[in-house]
């Protein structure tokens, strides 16, 4: 698969086509982790957000015959969010019918209507899982240390002079690993989903 074959745009048209099994897996890798990510930050359980990824590829499955994209109705990012949001929101709802005791200080199921602009923690959660679909993208074309000291010092927050010594290179290593890294994952979130904002 090129490339261009792996725009978001175009596998929502191959999505079209119910009976394509591999595009309708590659959306759930691509978007699962990051639906399921959002269900737990706002107070699902794992077993609640495993549920919720499979409400929304379920809702998104019946919605997409007759499907066209059009930019111009909005950006597919806000279509996810929105898509969550309802998908926590009936599981909750459903829970609440059921008996089962819901905490509000843990559960934010019901703030649907937060625009996906200001909900933080969505835009937190997207920015994490393009970070992540890329670097998946690249590894196998980086040196695996190079790999591993942006990993330690962007991802795990350790210090440049921590991550040096954990990994017996100099500090200048770590910057020109987080340089390099950083400047491949932009390139490739341009190559694979060139419509979407980094």
């Amino acid at each position: 698969m090129t490339d261009q074959d792996s725009t978001r745009q175009t596998l929502l048209l191959r999505l079209r086509n119910r009976t394509d099994q591999l595009s309708w897996q590659e959306f759930h890798e691509r978007y699962g982790e990051l639906l399921f990510r959002y269900a737990r930050g706002r107070g699902a359980s794992a077993a609640d957000a495993e549920d919720v990824v499979q409400d929304v590829e379920m809702y998104l499955f019946k919605a997409m015959e007759g499907f066209e994209y059009d930019a111009a109705k909005g950006r597919f990012r806000t279509y996810l969010r929105t898509a969550v949001t309802h998908a926590m929101g009936r599981r909750a709802k459903k829970q609440a019918r059921q008996g089962e005791v819901l905490d509000p200080q843990t559960l934010d199921y019901l703030s649907a209507g937060v625009e996906a602009g200001e909900d933080q923690r969505w835009e937190r959660e997207w920015r994490l899982h393009r970070l992540r679909w890329a670097l998946r993208e690249i590894a196998t074309d980086v040196e695996p240390a190079t790999l591993e000291a942006f990993r330690q010092h962007v991802l795990v927050g350790t210090s440049v002079e921590e991550t040096a010594k954990q990994l017996d290179i100099s500090t200048a290593s770590v910057y020109q690993a987080k340089s390099r890294i950083l400047k491949r994952v932009k390139q490739k979130l341009d190559t694979l989903d060139p419509d979407e904002d980094v």
